[in-house]
């Protein structure tokens, strides 16, 4: 007679009953793990934001010196506003009456003084047989250093003179640029000169003496050619 095999299978349960009895407790704690690390990520970004919110921000401002500030549009260009035209009252007419009045009595009989009695009482005017001499005007005003001329066109340099290297700073091998200040005159003539910046002294007095002989179309001030400050720059190189 045999005897029956049973197989091990038929009394284990089917499945892992292992991981079924761990399966929810692990379920669950990963829920409030995954909970817990959005809730901390929220709360950074918010906390970020708020930080930054706060934050005082950087703002960049640019100084830009007055002497290179380019000239308003004239106003000549602008048209002018509509005239709007005022009716006045008429007043009704009315009949004139003449009046009669005393008769106009001529003036004395006048002399005119001579060209040599006018010369003793004008000053600056000196008689003399030939044609008059009248005194030249006072000097031209000329503004200050650093004192701002409202003009609507800047000079512009109609003759450059190259300025002459100097024998020291070309030994010494110093190159760069002088920033000179030329005041420039009605007549477009360099009248003063002043060193702002400058790259090395040894360069300073061969650029002023260039510059001093430069030749400018004047600036213009509503139309008419007036006297004001302009920046030079003087470039000296060795190559």
């Amino acid at each position: 007679m045999s005897t029956p095999t049973v197989s091990l299978y038929e009394f284990m349960p089917y499945g892992a009953p292992e991981l079924r009895e761990v399966a929810r407790k692990y379920m669950v704690r990963a829920v409030l793990v995954g909970c817990a690390i959005w809730i901390v990520m929220f709360l950074l970004s918010l906390g970020t934001g708020v930080f930054l919110s706060h934050r005082p921000k950087e703002t960049s401002v640019i100084v830009v010196p007055y002497r290179e500030l380019a000239a308003p549009p004239p106003l000549s260009d602008t048209p002018p506003p509509p005239q709007v035209a005022i009716a006045l009252p008429v007043a009704p007419p009315t009949v004139g009456v003449a009046v009669p009045v005393p008769d106009a009595e001529a003036p004395p009989e006048q002399t005119i003084a001579s060209q040599e009695e006018i010369a003793q009482t004008t000053p600056g005017v000196e008689s003399s047989e030939g044609p008059l001499v009248v005194a030249p005007p006072g000097e031209e005003e000329l503004p200050k250093f650093g004192e701002y001329v409202y003009v609507e066109e800047l000079p512009e340099a109609v003759t450059k003179v190259q300025p002459v290297y100097p024998e020291i700073a070309r030994d010494a091998g110093v190159d760069g640029t002088v920033f000179v200040q030329a005041l420039v005159g009605k007549d477009g003539k360099v009248k003063d000169t002043r060193v702002t910046k400058s790259d090395s002294e040894m360069l300073n007095a061969a650029a002023v003496s260039a510059v001093q002989h430069w030749v400018f179309k004047p600036a213009l001030s509503n139309n008419k050619p007036v006297a004001v400050w302009v920046a030079v720059p003087v470039r000296f190189s060795l190559h």
